[in-house]
C-alpha cells in the first residue's frame, strides 16, 4: 500500500492510501472520515457536500459526506455528538494507517478507522469504538458510506434450506413506505434505487450473507463484511441498511451489539473493492447476478470443503474473470467464497477488555 500526504478538498493534511488501482483519501481535519474512494482515475466514488469542502471545526454534528463510523443504535443525541476536531493519524505495525478522534466529552466514546491494504484493489476498513466513560454501555459499531447519486444498492437476502421458522426480514424507519416506487423486492435481492427528487427513506435486512454492494454508471462499490448469526444485532436485527434522500445513497452496515465496561472496545470489519461491470438496467434479481457474474450455489447438501464447492469456486473465478475488469473483486458477490471467509463462531456478548 502507498501512501502519501495530500490536500483534498480544502482538507490539507489529507492521507492518500493507493492499492492497485483502488485509492481511498481520509481527511485529519475531522472525523475520522475517508472522503475520497477512486478506482483508477475515475471520479470520487464517495458523496461530499460542496458547501462544506474544507471546513471544520463545527459547534454541531455536521454532514460532510464520505465515510463515518457511528454507534448503534442510533440516538437523537448521543448519535450527533460533533466529529469536526482533527483526528490522530498514526502508521501501524503490521501495514495499516489508524486515524483516532478525540473522546467525546458527552458519551465517553473514542472512536477509530483502521484502514489496512486487503489483496489487490481492496481494503480492510475496521471501525473501532472504545468506551472511555464511567459506566457500562451497550453499543454496535456501524460503518456509514455516503455514496454519489444515481445509482442502486444491492441487499442481499439470507438464503438457506426450508423450514419451519423465518429466516429473514425487511425492516423499515417510520418516514418509510413498503410500496415506494425506489423499492424493488426480488426473492434474492432487494434493491434500493436513488433518485433525485426521493424523500428520505430507510429500510433494513437481517442479511447474514456477508456483502451489499452499490452499483453507479460502470462502477460497482462493494462491501463485505463478517456476520454472527448467534449474536443480537440493533433495528430488529438489522445487519446491513440503506438511507437515502435525493442527494446521496448511505451504504452501511453494523456489527453485533456488546455491553462495553470502561476501557473495553468493540472492533466491526468492512472489506472494500471496487470493479468497473457492465452498466445494465437492474430490475430484478436476474439482473444482478448477470452483472456481478454470480454463480449459483449448488444444492449437494454437504460441507463447504467438498469437491462440489471446489468447483463452484472455479466457476465463480472463471465468470469474475469474463466480466469486464472485475479480476480482483472477491466481493463479486460471495461468488469467490466470500461466505466462507465469515466466521462462524460469534463473539461473545461481552466485549474484551484491552
Amino acid at each position: 500500500m502507498k501512501m502519501k500526504k495530500i490536500t483534498f478538498q480544502g482538507w490539507k493534511n489529507c492521507i492518500e492510501l493507493t492499492n492497485g488501482d483502488f485509492r481511498l483519501v481520509v481527511t485529519t481535519e475531522i472525523g475520522p472520515r475517508i472522503v475520497g474512494a477512486f478506482l483508477g482515475k475515475g471520479a470520487n466514488l464517495l458523496y461530499l457536500d460542496k458547501k462544506l469542502l474544507g471546513t471544520a471545526n463545527q459547534k454541531v454534528w455536521t454532514n460532510y459526506g464520505g465515510h463515518r463510523i457511528w454507534h448503534a443504535p442510533e440516538d437523537s443525541v448521543r448519535s450527533y455528538c460533533p466529529d469536526s476536531r482533527k483526528v490522530v493519524m498514526a502508521e501501524l505495525r503490521d501495514g495499516g494507517v489508524s486515524f483516532m478522534a478525540p473522546r467525546e466529552e458527552l458519551t465517553g466514546i473514542v472512536k477509530t478507522i483502521n484502514v489496512y491494504p486487503e489483496g489487490n484493489n481492496s481494503f480492510r476498513i475496521e471501525h473501532q469504538i472504545r468506551n472511555e466513560g464511567l459506566w457500562d454501555i451497550e453499543a454496535a459499531a456501524w460503518g456509514i458510506t455516503q455514496l454519489m447519486p444515481g445509482g442502486t444498492a444491492i441487499l442481499p437476502q439470507n438464503r438457506g434450506p426450508e423450514g419451519l421458522v423465518p429466516n429473514r426480514s425487511v425492516n423499515f424507519w417510520p418516514y418509510a413506505k413498503p410500496d415506494d416506487s425506489r423499492f424493488v423486492y426480488g426473492d434474492r435481492f432487494v434493491l434500493v434505487k436513488q433518485t433525485a427528487k426521493g424523500a428520505p427513506t430507510k429500510i433494513g435486512l437481517n442479511s447474514g450473507e456477508g456483502w451489499c454492494a452499490y452499483i453507479n454508471k460502470n462502477n460497482a462499490f462493494i462491501k463485505q463484511f463478517e456476520y454472527f448469526d448467534e449474536n443480537e444485532y440493533p433495528d430488529l436485527g438489522s445487519s446491513i441498511e440503506v438511507y437515502t434522500e435525493g442527494g446521496y445513497l448511505e451504504l452501511e452496515t453494523l456489527g453485533p451489539l456488546a455491553i462495553l465496561e470502561p476501557g473495553d472496545e468493540v472492533t466491526h470489519s468492512e472489506y472494500w473493492t471496487a470493479a468497473e461491470v457492465e452498466q445494465i438496467p437492474l430490475n430484478n434479481d436476474n439482473d444482478v447476478i448477470e452483472m456481478l457474474g454470480i454463480v449459483e450455489d449448488d444444492e449437494c447438501g454437504c460441507e463447504d470443503d467438498c469437491c462440489c464447492h471446489e468447483e463452484e469456486k472455479k466457476a465463480s473465478k472463471k465468470a469474475a474473470k469474463k466480466s469486464s475488469k472485475k479480476a480482483d473483486s472477491k466481493a463479486a458477490a460471495k461468488a469467490d467464497g466470500a461466505k466462507k471467509t465469515a466466521s462462524k463462531k460469534a463473539p461473545a456478548k461481552k466485549a474484551k477488555k484491552k
